[in-house]
């Protein structure tokens, strides 16, 4: 248990402080840059899914230029949008390396978004309808647009794009969530936690999450068009993976605020006692000779009083399942510990 939160601890320090590495990322932009070997944009016909990834990889270069520039002029709700727009755009590079037929799809969704473009050319009467659609006809089928899950979730099984539908969970579905979309989550950031409303909205992300998410986007598509290319991906993977773990989730941001609010310091050190006297308990020899039911009265009663200290009714409906989610997981533990270390 204490591992569990010395890794989180580590997590939420890493996120917080500064890593400064200017000569590095110059190296790797300068890497990352010299993959994009297309010097000319091809015809339609001529055109491939790699160039269109290679396309995607100088869009990702610029991305995580103006989200720096717009972190280092503390513009929090811009550079969160930047960020996430890295995210697409990695997710689509990484799909045109194993989808060949990515090219006609993305034309298709391009002519339609034309038609939708031009259409309030038809709302005004100054063209008809019929004219539009036989225009666009003439460039070729319409369709719908990527869906950036399905994405991610078709480069989630190959080795170029491991973790695509963690980064997409993790940091697109929530800055989609509280940043982009008109909804209760975004409208809920002007309410502050006393209920009183503030024009200026609660930001449930950092700027240096942002600016590292959009630094491990470069990273991960680098990474995938060396490979493409035959050459040494060590340094987009170390990149990436060195940013990626320094990035908070938006969600972290949000419980840790929950926390701030609610958490009294006064309460922090009795609970880490109990914390360190369940995870004896858990360790010992005695957790193992106790009855089963012994042994879960005595978890749940420490679990609920470390607990305790957040302000939660642990029976409410919305949090109760993840409670007995906890407790279950804990003691399926102690007894796998109780097993290898004091069983037959």
């Amino acid at each position: 248990m204490d591992s569990l939160v010395r890794a989180l601890v580590m997590n939420m320090v890493r996120g917080i402080l500064p890593y400064p590495e200017p000569f590095r990322r110059r190296r790797v932009r300068a890497a990352a840059r010299s993959l994009v070997t297309c010097e000319s944009w091809p015809d339609d016909d001529e055109t491939t899914a790699a160039d269109v990834a290679q396309l995607a990889m100088l869009r990702l270069l610029w991305l995580q230029r103006e989200t720096r520039r717009a972190a280092s002029g503390r513009h929090r709700e811009a550079s969160v949008l930047l960020a996430r727009a890295a995210v697409e755009g990695c997710l689509l590079g990484l799909y045109c390396l194993h989808k060949p037929d990515v090219v006609a799809r993305l034309k298709a969704a391009n002519i339609k978004a034309m038609g939708d473009v031009v259409g309030y050319f038809v709302d005004d009467g100054f063209v008809s309808k019929g004219a539009v659609d036989e225009s666009l006809a003439s460039f070729g089928a319409t369709g719908q647009p990527l869906n950036v899950r399905q994405m991610a979730e078709l480069v989630d099984t190959t080795l170029d794009g491991a973790g695509a539908l963690s980064l997409y969970r993790r940091f697109y579905v929530p800055t989609s969530t509280f940043f982009v979309h008109a909804n209760a989550a975004s409208l809920l950031r002007h309410v502050g936690p006393d209920d009183t409303l503030n024009g200026r909205p609660f930001v449930p992300w950092t700027r240096r999450s942002a600016v590292r998410i959009s630094d491990a986007c470069v990273g991960l598509l680098a990474g995938a068009l060396a490979r493409q290319a035959d050459v040494d991906t060590t340094v987009f993977e170390e990149y990436a993976q060195a940013h990626a773990a320094r990035a908070i989730t938006p969600l972290a941001v949000v419980a840790g605020r929950g926390l701030r609010d609610s958490v009294e310091l006064a309460e922090l050190p009795a609970a880490w006692q109990r914390m360190l006297r369940l995870r004896a308990y858990a360790e010992s020899e005695q957790a193992w000779l106790d009855a089963p039911a012994v042994r879960e009265a005595r978890v749940r009663q420490e679990f609920r009083q470390i607990l305790s200290v957040l302000h939660l009714d642990l029976d409410d409906g919305a949090t109760a399942p993840v409670h007995e989610h906890f407790v279950t997981v804990l003691l399926e533990r102690i007894a796998e510990h109780g097993a290898a270390t004091y069983g037959p």
